[in-house]
């Protein structure tokens, strides 16, 4: 049907779309708009003699705008799209007679999608135009050039997303950094590398050692950047010109948040690994999907020093969990520490895990508030076990005071620590060849990914058979194993000296600061739990078969065991806790794990009961 010879303008709606990634200035919503209204005008005058517009704007309220919106979202899941719509379809006459677009893809870039919203419009007997392209729906020939500018449509957009892929891959393979920011720390160099931004390295090197050496939480190391006056990552960006504009946040420019500062400590970037692929339509995929760029860029923090961080902040998030579980206002300070040297026979390895101890309280008689506290092992639960701890409980004071006891002795006097830096003056020679020689086995590895591409190109040139390719190709993954494999070793080397240096440098003043809170074990309970667990790693409880003459809290039961002594594990460096060890227990062997009255049949040392004192026999790094 001819709409002109009614002599009655056609009512248009329009309808924008602009999508995030694509230029303002080609297809901006301004630009979109202002092509729609030239078309309308150029349609001219009513032949009535009325001077009306052949084409007139619906109303405002028809003015559909998509910001922000891919052409391949689906149309009813697009908010404005999903409105016009509404008003076709919830309405008994139709609100306007024609939707006007910009071009066909701003309705879909997928043929599908076109052909769903034509079927729409076609059962509503809406009529449709592009400013763009010479389209009559109202014929079968528009129709169906409709159909093959859809497909055209479709065929580009996967012809670019192919390309894109393809510049992707080749951009990874050179070294490329991939990605829609700069991590911090970081500037990319004249090829796309990232390369180390020394002012914003150091930020970070100083964000891992208050974490690992200094036990600070995220929070507080947020806190002292702040107050240092450090720029936050988003306004150095802006300093160093790492991106345009100014910064995107709202903060001061010195104002560090606890989530950055998590972020930066779990970012395996930092060790010189960077992945592709780590999301897949939006969404995060788990990491056994990502794929790890073949070249990698030069690390700020040690891969070993970097795993001991991704520990502390699990264990850091498990002790918040503690503290909020507290029961009956009493806080275990050693929750989560003590693990059951007897339990781990259950898994048949002697090896195997050790089942952790947990708190708990016993009323003592009937109609009293008093309790008594105490640890005892988790596989005591008959809920959740069938082989049931045998090992008696220890009362929880008792086991305390004999922890705090033990570290306030062992950090009493720093005289430990000038004899202890006396004999690191080597690992500054050692700490200069171990980086030589890791940079040339990095250097090594990073040429390895253009060899293959070496052997390939040989082999497609007919230099080389397949046998050869097979081999060259098989070497150099041989090669690739070794290198990751000395590099580990060195890493490991490297992260014990600078794990020496940092212990060595704050040590006085950590000791100081854990005697302060130490004497006062009665005010801030909460306090004193973030430095021993920030202290020890792990406390290991023995036991020993009970015998006739022991005297234990409740019921005599056959089987029992006894609690007998304890293996305190801290976070120092062993040679550090050696001198500490033996200048305040007056231990003289190199082995800390061995008492001088030791058990011939036993692999682990004699211990002491615990009702007549316990011991803490092995100290060693974590």
């Amino acid at each position: 049907m001819d709409r002109n010879t009614e002599q009655t303008p056609l009512r248009v709606a329009i309808y924008l779309r602009v999508s995030t990634d694509e230029q303002v200035d080609k297809y901006g919503l301004d630009s979109q708009r202002a092509a729609v209204d030239a078309l309308m005008q150029s349609k001219g005058k009513l032949d009535d003699g009325t001077g009306r517009d052949k084409m007139i704007l619906a109303g405002s309220p028809y003015i559909y705008v998509d910001n922000g919106i891919s052409g391949t979202v689906k149309i009813q899941e697009r908010p404005a799209f999903a409105r016009l719509i509404e008003d076709i379809t919830h309405t008994t006459q139709k609100p306007f007679d024609m939707v006007a677009v910009f071009k066909i893809d701003r309705f879909a870039r997928k043929l599908t999608i076109l052909m769903d919203i034509l079927d729409l419009f076609e059962r509503h007997k809406i009529e449709f135009v592009s400013a763009t392209e010479s389209i009559d729906t109202s014929t079968p020939f528009g129709r169906a050039m409709l159909g093959i500018m859809g497909v055209i449509a479709e065929l580009e957009r996967e012809t670019i997303a192919q390309r894109t892929q393809l510049g992707r891959e080749s951009a990874i393979k050179k070294g490329k950094h991939m990605g829609g920011y700069t991590p911090f720390g970081y500037q990319k160099d004249e090829n796309g590398r990232l390369a180390l931004l020394l002012e914003e390295a150091e930020i970070v090197k100083k964000i891992y050692n208050y974490f690992i050496i200094e036990k600070l939480t995220p929070q507080k190391i947020a806190d002292l950047l702040t107050e240092g006056e450090v720029l936050s990552p988003d306004a150095s960006a802006v300093h160093f010109k790492k991106h345009k504009g100014k910064t995107r946040k709202r903060n001061a420019p010195y104002f560090w948040r606890a989530e950055k500062i998590r972020d930066i400590l779990a970012d395996e970037v930092y060790t010189g690994v960077s992945y592709s692929n780590k999301s897949k339509k939006g969404k995060r995929l788990p990491k056994e999907h990502w794929v790890r760029n073949p070249i990698q860029h030069q690390g700020i923090i040690l891969t070993h020093i970097f795993a001991l961080v991704q520990q502390r902040l699990q264990d850091l998030g498990d002790r918040k969990t503690l503290i909020k579980r507290s029961v009956e206002n009493r806080l275990y300070l050693l929750s989560s520490l003590l693990k059951c040297d007897h339990c781990k026979a259950f898994s048949g390895q002697s090896n195997g895990e050790m089942m952790t101890w947990t708190g708990g309280r016993k009323e003592l008689g009937k109609n009293t508030s008093n309790y008594s506290y105490y640890y005892y092992c988790g596989r005591k639960n008959t809920k959740k076990y069938s082989t049931i701890c045998p090992v008696v409980p220890i009362p929880a004071e008792h086991l305390e005071n004999y922890v705090i006891n033990f570290i306030k002795q062992l950090l009493n006097n720093p005289k430990a620590v000038y004899e202890y830096q006396n004999k690191l003056k080597s690992n500054e020679l050692a700490t200069k060849q171990y980086e030589s020689e890791k940079k040339t086995l990095e250097e090594n590895l990073a040429a390895l990914p253009k060899r293959r591409e070496n052997i390939r190109e040989q082999h497609k040139m007919g230099y080389i058979d397949t046998s050869i390719l097979q081999k060259d190709m098989q070497d150099t993954y041989d090669r690739e194993n070794m290198l990751r494999k000395n590099i580990s070793e060195l890493d490991l080397q490297l992260t014990n000296i600078v794990l020496s240096k940092g212990y060595e440098a704050s040590f006085e003043q950590y000791a100081e600061r854990y005697k302060r809170v130490l004497e006062k074990t009665t005010t801030n309970k909460e306090e004193l739990f973030e430095l021993i667990h920030g202290l020890i790693h792990q406390i290991t409880v023995y036991s020993r078969p009970r015998k006739e003459a022991d005297v234990i809290a409740g019921r005599k039961k056959a089987d029992q065991f006894i609690p007998e002594g304890v293996d305190i594990i801290l976070n120092l460096p062993q040679q550090l806790l050696h001198e500490l060890y033996t200048q305040k227990f007056g231990v003289r062997n190199d082995n800390l794990c061995a008492r001088r009255e030791s058990n011939p049949q036993s692999s682990r040392p004699k211990r002491d009961a615990l009702s007549i004192k316990l011991r803490a026999h092995t100290v060693r790094v974590y």
